[in-house]
């Protein structure tokens, strides 16, 4: 039996998701099931079912849900949309959770969207093959209508093949230009090939633009029909021939509960599978226009950055100043510069408190457009030696889209946290010790937060050297500040490949103040990867009775395993009578 707290923890850290996936999954089989029984069951499709086949059902079905993952899909990528919902004061977290997954959803709604449309596309295929093969032999239709006369008004004839369906026809055009569409964004989203060919994700991802008009357009060539109107039913005394003719006989036919024409003035079908598409991805589509029209806007009100610095690894700091800026700790934005690409945007977490007059963002080298930026900045500065490394002076104008928020917002919500960076992940905990500092500063000592757990992770001793004096200052002054205790700063280095230069240069500098590889004062870099079980287990009877945020910025794999570390840290220290509690936060964008 699960205590109290136990389901507490469970709620937090996987309720919200799964509730919204189970009434995600709800409406998707409601919505398949819905319209599967209206195109198999009802007697207004009688006529349909019979010239086009078993697979009318599956087609709707799958066109429903279609339907409602196209809208989800845009709504989870319009950034701002989203980002005045969470940043909302009145946003409860259990939204605010939600919406730092939206990026999960998002690659969720597309497999939906994958599957849906395969089952659409082949049971549209056996649809015209059915109804080709259904007028080439033929066949008389009930009640003495001919082949010829339902013919007339179908979407296909005896001429007819699947090529000529598909190509000839709006409904069959647009959908081999979606199916195209689909499988190109879907290929160039797979991680290997966004992260080695990141153009070739981003421009290929922009076919959502011929995707949606295509969508839009599908059903206006009105290809599925219903060849008897509402009248034309069979039984519950209701007649189903005086749409088919101008008059009709009630003599009984020689199948039960129909009728004979007392002639055959065929008057047509009527569409009745009007397209709900517009009503599913309308809203939507207006909000992300509205929103992208946001974002393109704020290339009009570029960010200039003033400096540069060099930092080992190679990483390069850009300082920036932009009017009317306003953000918060752990924030991040995204870059576009006019000189590499009027179309790139790409995320980076700003490195800058708020309460600095600039925004900082630290930019690795790790593929073309990084690279390229680098060395448009390098062209446009003058270059200056300092302790901090190398900086340059410039006048570079960049568009910054944002601030957007993350799982560090709720950061200041927790009593004791314990922030982990791995490599490059330390970039929004940056800004978060400097926010912290900044507050201390000022003699604001009633900001949430009265103990922070900071583990920098990082395989190459060279990346410390990226933060280095950022932590290094934080470090010192809440020192001066005899505020020493709001802060533990715990580096390990994971991976040292038996360095004897490195080692022998720890060895002589064990007693220094300065660490030998970070060189932060007062502080020891621990080697090997960290058992975040005791740690976790430690931290938690160090502070009893308390609900610890554990806040991570890193690689998947280690996410699994600190998600994991705090469940069994928890179910331990609730057999110890500790009272501590850890709540696990993982940032994703």
């Amino acid at each position: 039996m699960l205590s109290t707290k136990q389901l507490k923890f469970l709620f937090y850290a996987h309720g919200p998701k799964t509730i919204f996936l189970l009434i995600w999954l709800a409406l998707n089989i409601f919505l398949f099931a819905y319209d599967y029984y209206q195109y198999d069951t009802l007697t207004k499709y009688t006529y349909l079912r019979k010239i086009i086949g078993a697979g009318l059902p599956f087609a709707r079905g799958s066109a429903a849900c279609l339907n409602l993952n196209c809208a989800l899909i845009v709504l989870c990528v319009c950034r701002n949309f989203l980002s005045l919902i969470h940043n909302s004061p009145y946003c409860p977290r259990v939204i605010r959770r939600l919406i730092n997954h939206n990026l999960s959803l998002h690659k969720l709604c597309a497999w939906s969207i994958v599957l849906h449309t395969v089952i659409h596309t082949l049971a549209h295929t056996f649809n015209v093959e059915f109804a080709i093969s259904f007028f080439s032999l033929e066949r008389i239709v009930l009640n003495g209508t001919t082949t010829d006369e339902l013919a007339k008004s179908s979407f296909v004839d005896k001429k007819d093949t699947v090529y000529t369906v598909l190509f000839g026809t709006v409904g069959g055009l647009t959908g081999v230009i979606i199916d195209i569409c689909l499988f190109l964004m879907v290929t160039s989203s797979i991680k290997i090939v966004r992260r080695s060919f990141f153009e070739v994700f981003w421009f290929t991802h922009h076919l959502f633009i011929v995707f949606f008009i295509c969508l839009l357009v599908h059903a206006s060539g009105q290809m599925i029909k219903s060849l008897q109107g509402p009248e034309c039913m069979i039984g519950e005394g209701k007649e189903w021939c005086n749409y088919l003719c101008d008059t009709y006989d009630k003599t009984v036919s020689s199948l039960p509960g129909t009728t004979i024409c007392k002639d055959l003035a065929f008057k047509g079908p009527g569409y009745v599978n009007y397209s709900k598409s517009y009503w599913w991805v309308g809203v939507p589509l207006i909000i992300y226009t509205i929103d992208r029209i946001v974002r393109w806007s704020r290339r009009f009100n570029p960010a200039v950055v003033y400096k540069a610095i060099e930092h080992p690894g190679p990483c390069l700091e850009l300082r920036m100043r932009k009017k009317g800026w306003k953000q918060h700790a752990g924030q991040y934005v995204f870059l576009q510069c006019s000189e590499l690409s009027i179309f790139e945007w790409h995320p980076f977490t700003l490195t800058s408190a708020p309460e600095e007059d600039y925004l900082s963002v630290h930019i690795r080298k790790s593929g073309d457009w990084t690279a390229s930026l680098l060395k448009a900045v390098a062209g446009h500065s003058k270059d200056k030696t300092t302790k901090e490394g190398k900086r340059a002076e410039l006048n570079f104008k960049i568009a910054v889209d944002g601030p957007y928020g993350t799982p560090s917002d709720d950061i200041f919500k927790y009593k004791t946290t314990v922030l982990i960076g791995a490599g490059v992940g330390v970039t929004p905990y940056a800004s978060i010790l400097k926010s912290v500092w900044y507050k201390l500063k000022s003699g604001n000592f009633d900001f949430g937060v009265k103990k922070i757990y900071f583990y920098w992770l990082c395989s190459d001793a060279s990346v410390f050297g990226w933060f280095t004096s950022v932590i290094s200052e934080v470090v010192t002054e809440l020192k001066e500040l005899e505020c020493s205790q709001y802060l533990e700063v715990r580096p390990h280095l994971t991976r040292f490949n038996n360095d004897k230069n490195m080692m022998e240069n720890v060895a002589m500098n064990m007693d220094n103040e300065e660490d030998a590889i970070t060189t932060l004062p007062g502080v020891k870099t621990r080697f090997g990867r960290p058992n975040w079980f005791k740690d976790f287990v430690e931290i938690g009877e160090k502070n009893p009775a308390t609900d610890i945020g554990v806040f991570f910025c890193g690689p998947a794999i280690l996410s699994e395993t600190l998600d994991k570390s705090c469940s069994l840290a928890n179910a331990e220290l609730e057999n110890n009578q500790a009272g501590s509690m850890f709540f696990y936060n993982k940032e994703n964008f």
